[in-house]
């Protein structure tokens, strides 16, 4: 068996950024996973971390604040086991997606075609955890949302009847509709990224590139 050294092992442009998407974008959610899940495992410790920090001068009143928070921690606390489980398993499937979109652009000797089966299999499976981690975490949103309007209510600057009912109907479902926001573009830049690379065209275009072995 002899391998054909006349092949060119670069991808196309649209490989190659696909690819470096994932990579950036699966460190990132992993990280972040990884963060929510070491918090998770040290509940309380955490929230009373969270309580005694400085609260930036932008975010508003401090009270108004550790509501916000003491609210987030109290939402979490019913799922706190299960999203543990959650995030630490989301970290591993963005490890599997960052280390398959390393091999893409950088193989080192190993097949590229294996890479993108795995690559394409992890980022589908981040997509539907991911999906899973924004529908948790949009209920605690929505509580968030709650507390916060109730709060802002004791402001002088809603005082006024017109504003304070404002701020209870909006408060809420602009929370949730920043978490909404949020899992669509992650989870479905995922998902997308795994039907991509599960596609016939990049399959072709990256067995095109793998070594040929001819029999002599």
């Amino acid at each position: 068996m002899t391998v054909s050294a006349s092949r060119s092992s670069g991808l196309p442009r649209g490989i190659r950024f696909a690819a470096m998407v994932g990579l950036v974008l699966a460190a990132l959610t992993g990280w972040s996973a990884l963060s929510e899940a070491t918090h998770l495992a040290h509940f309380y410790e955490a929230r009373e971390r969270q309580l005694e920090n400085e609260f930036p001068a932008w975010m508003g009143d401090k009270a108004l604040m550790e509501t916000v928070v003491r609210t987030q921690y109290s939402a979490l606390e019913p799922m706190r086991e299960p999203r543990t489980v959650l995030m630490g398993v989301l970290s591993i499937a963005c490890a599997f997606v960052f280390v398959a979109a390393a091999r893409m652009l950088r193989p080192d000797g190993l097949p590229r075609e294996g890479m993108r089966r795995l690559l394409g299999r992890a980022a589908i499976t981040v997509a539907v955890l991911r999906t899973i981690d924004g529908a948790q975490f949009a209920v605690v949103s929505r509580r968030m949302g709650t507390a916060l309007a109730q709060s802002m209510k004791n402001l002088p600057a809603y005082q006024d009847p017109v504003a304070a009912d404002m701020v209870s109907t909006l408060a809420p479902w602009f929370a949730v509709g920043l978490s909404v926001l949020g899992t669509a573009l992650v989870a479905g830049t995922f998902a997308l990224l795994g039907q991509y690379f599960r596609s016939d065209s990049v399959r072709d275009a990256v067995l095109a590139r793998e070594p040929a072995t001819e029999e002599e």
